[in-house]
């Protein structure tokens, strides 16, 4: 959807790519904070923002009246929840799909606003823009005991790539320079928050009396749009891609390819024909020397300073999260070189190892490289022993049910679809058992949290839906995720409905904690505080807060995933067709 700017006065169609320089200031409304309200939204909407997640408030209702602005028709997309942290993680999936078209949550002031905090933080570790607008008393009222008033100034800003405390505008009617203070400050947040450090940024809006549009007191016409005043609209050229860097490469080395590594670590490792160890959110697992099955492999490597297919460097890009082996025993072994390829000032080096750390990375092989016969051949062979090295270690680790539930996911999701991850066992089992796969593939990674998960998908879906894309959304979670965010299936018969499958695999509890260390716990400790059962029938529970669910096992899941359909659905998993349910 292209979005509309004046030109010489008259609306226009045109590239996001080209905001406008102005945009006319808004027509009186009666209220300051509505004229405000009108003003910002009109710049951030011609500066590409499309989508805004709004929850309920009273202090926040200017920001709903301006949205619902003449000016602002059909530019804005705008999403109700009744839950702010459905909403924040509702505009995360959206933003998340489309960085280029962040979107905007809105609360109302108090503790509405702390319920925002676990979707910042996600955004900030996962680098995603996300526009923050948080609505606020004005100073007057202020550390005196006013009603729902608390220290909301700031509250993101250790997270946040800018976070500005708005005064409240003039009560009847915002003034020519609180105008364009409110618009130079949306287009500065816009763009810091998808700049060279993308992440989330907060505007605190700080609102008078009358919150709602009122009689206007100039009696004549309204001004035409030709002659209204111009508000300067403030541009920022998008940052030149970084330039490769040389690093060096050889028969020992590893690429990594950690959460949001994409295309770029499968072209680097398949260039130079190296072993790609790659997460299954990595967005790299297409690549064509790709390493399935590999954390059970590399625990065995990494154990033996002997062993033939010892690395002795790895080339890391994006943010390894999931995988012991990696995370520790390779990127923490002395004898291992590590080089980070990362743009950004918060590069991912939890060993405290990187050698080198460049924002891209060309590959530079020593004199004669794979141009000589014999280096490409004993390239080729060294990556044969890795994939059938990989693939005996997997074939002896146990299998579950859980396990072929993930699988059936994996395997039904194609080049065209979008396969959510939550931050569970699920994802391990994957990562251990499951192949290269054509479908994008998502997940929480930045903090590894299960908060929000289904809003985030819902969000991403939205996103899909508003840009036509074909194929289908799925989410793959465990019981524990999926109760967490029982609020994300919450969403009123006055708003649009994501097309997202929701496979929930119910083994009663938190599986994760049994691969963990944890799993040397008294049975009694580890059952009640670690993989904590709750009884709850999932399908009813999603059922009863307007999602259709149904059960299905292993054998059927597959058959469910393949039905033709359009909408919102929870298939929950279980092992037995009874519903009894087990730990594993």
């Amino acid at each position: 959807m292209r979005q509309r700017h004046y030109a010489d006065g008259v609306p226009q169609r045109t590239s996001l790519t080209a905001p406008p320089a102005w945009i006319p200031a808004p027509r009186p409304t009666g209220s300051g904070a509505v004229d405000q309200s009108v003003a910002l939204w009109s710049a951030l909407a011609a500066l590409g923002l499309r989508d805004a997640v709004l929850a309920p408030g009273s202090r926040s209702a200017p920001l709903v009246y301006g949205l619902a602005a003449d000016e602002l028709a059909g530019r804005i997309r705008a999403h109700v929840r009744i839950d702010e942290r459905a909403a924040g993680f509702t505009a995360l999936g959206l933003s998340r799909e489309r960085p280029e078209y962040p979107a905007a949550v809105v609360t109302t002031s108090g503790t509405a606003t702390a319920h925002l905090h676990a979707a910042v933080m996600e955004a900030h570790h996962s680098r995603i823009p996300l526009l923050v607008l948080t609505a606020d008393r004005p100073a007057e009222l202020r550390e005196v005991g006013a009603n729902q008033t608390t220290r909301q100034a700031g509250m993101f800003r250790s997270l946040t790539r800018l976070a500005v405390d708005l005064p409240a505008p003039t009560a009847a009617e915002a003034s020519e320079p609180e105008l364009r203070t409110a618009v130079s400050t949306a287009a500065r947040a816009l763009a810091l928050a998808t700049g060279e450090h993308p992440g989330p940024v907060h505007l605190n809006l700080s609102f008078r009396d009358p919150l709602v549009p009122g009689p206007v007191t100039d009696s004549t016409d309204p001004v035409p749009l030709e002659d209204r005043r111009r508000i300067v609209l403030t541009r920022r050229a998008r940052p030149a891609a970084p330039v490769p860097h040389p690093v060096p490469v050889d028969g020992r080395t590893v690429v990594v390819a950690g959460d949001a590594a994409g295309p770029a670590a499968a072209e680097l490792a398949s260039r130079h024909r190296l072993p790609l160890l790659a997460e299954p959110s990595s967005g790299s697992l297409h690549g064509a020397t790709l390493i399935p099955r590999y954390p059970a492999l590399l625990r065995e490597i990494m154990a033996d300073p002997e062993h033939p297919l010892r690395p002795h460097r790895a080339i890391v890009l994006g943010h390894p999260t999931l995988s012991r082996p990696v995370v520790g025993a390779l990127l923490g072994a002395e004898d291992v070189e590590v080089i980070v390829v990362d743009p950004h000032p918060d590069w991912p080096d939890v060993a405290r190892r990187a050698h080198l750390v460049v924002p891209a990375a060309a590959g530079q092989e020593r004199e004669g490289g794979l141009a000589d016969p014999a280096v490409r051949a004993g390239r080729e062979r060294h990556l044969r022993a890795w994939a059938e090295a990989a693939a005996g270690s997997a074939r002896a680790l146990p299998g579950s049910w859980q396990r072929r539930a993930a699988l059936a996911a994996w395997e039904a999701s194609g080049p065209q679809d979008v396969l959510v991850l939550g931050s569970s066992s699920l994802v391990r089992d994957l990562e251990q058992h499951a192949g290269p796969t054509s479908a994008r593939v998502i997940a929480n990674r930045g903090l590894a949290g299960i908060d929000g998960t289904t809003a985030m998908a819902g969000g991403i879906a939205l996103a899909r839906e508003a840009d036509a894309a074909p194929g289908r959304v799925r989410l793959l979670v465990g019981d524990l995720t999926a109760l967490h965010d029982l609020t994300g299936l919450l969403i009123g018969p006055d708003e649009q409905r994501p097309d997202l499958d929701i496979i929930v695999v119910d083994d009663g509890g938190g599986r994760i904690f049994s691969g963990l260390e944890h799993a040397a716990a008294p049975p009694a400790l580890l059952r009640r505080f670690f993989t904590t059962p709750h009884g709850v029938d999932l399908a009813a529970a999603a059922t009863a807060l307007g999602a259709p669910a149904r059960r299905v096992t292993t054998d059927t899941l597959q058959t469910a995933l393949a039905e033709p359909l359009h909408g919102l659905r929870v298939l929950v998993v279980q092992e037995t067709p009874s519903g009894v349910t087990t730990n594993s």
